[in-house]
């Protein structure tokens, strides 16, 4: 008689869970309205600006606002008081994905932030020097809705598939969906 001995392996199915911030900073209305992004070198694409909660930061864990507030002084050397003013929390974006970094698959909520730059200027500046001020370099380009929904500037840099689910979450960008191809059978089912 032969012993067969089932053997279990306990998979923590667990997954961690990490909390961000971006800044949705727009300028412009309708097919004309662009949407401020910056170089992730990491992701090696354009992303919104923002980043994750620091744990080692009491304030950012107390509230996602004060996380966005330190990246968009951090990331661009704006000061809250004078150059950015949060609007208002847009929503939270939750998606599960894989972090290349950590190697292992996440669960990220994202807080979305409207933001103005430059509140006290008047619109001219701001949609004319706020622009090239913003956009030199390779660090931050203002996009169109169309570059981001083809996932690609102008000038063939990446954007960052995480930029188009969240303006898509938040009501920026139309959930473009591929029509399913309906295939007739080749042959007639059986009965």
């Amino acid at each position: 008689m032969v012993n067969h001995e089932s053997r279990v392996n306990i998979v923590n199915l667990e997954v961690p869970k990490q909390h961000a911030a971006f800044a949705l900073i727009a300028i412009g209305q309708g097919p004309m309205r662009q949407f401020l992004l910056q170089w992730n070198q990491r992701w090696g694409a354009f992303n919104l600006i923002g980043g994750k909660q620091d744990p080692h930061c009491e304030t950012d864990t107390a509230s996602l606002s004060r996380t966005i507030q330190r990246e968009l002084e951090e990331e661009m050397g704006l000061c809250a008081s004078t150059d950015f003013q949060i609007m208002q929390q847009l929503g939270l974006v939750t998606m599960t994905q894989y972090s290349r970094r950590e190697q292992q698959v996440k669960e990220y909520t994202f807080a979305i932030f409207d933001v103005r730059i430059f509140p006290t200027f008047p619109v001219n500046f701001r949609r004319n020097s706020a622009i090239r001020w913003l956009s030199t370099g390779d660090e931050n380009v203002f996009v169109s809705a169309n570059e981001i929904n083809n996932l690609m500037t102008q000038d063939g840099r990446p954007i960052s598939t995480t930029t188009k689910y969240i303006l898509q979450a938040v009501g920026e960008l139309p959930c473009i969906c591929p029509p399913m191809a309906i295939v007739p059978p080749q042959h007639p089912l059986e009965t």
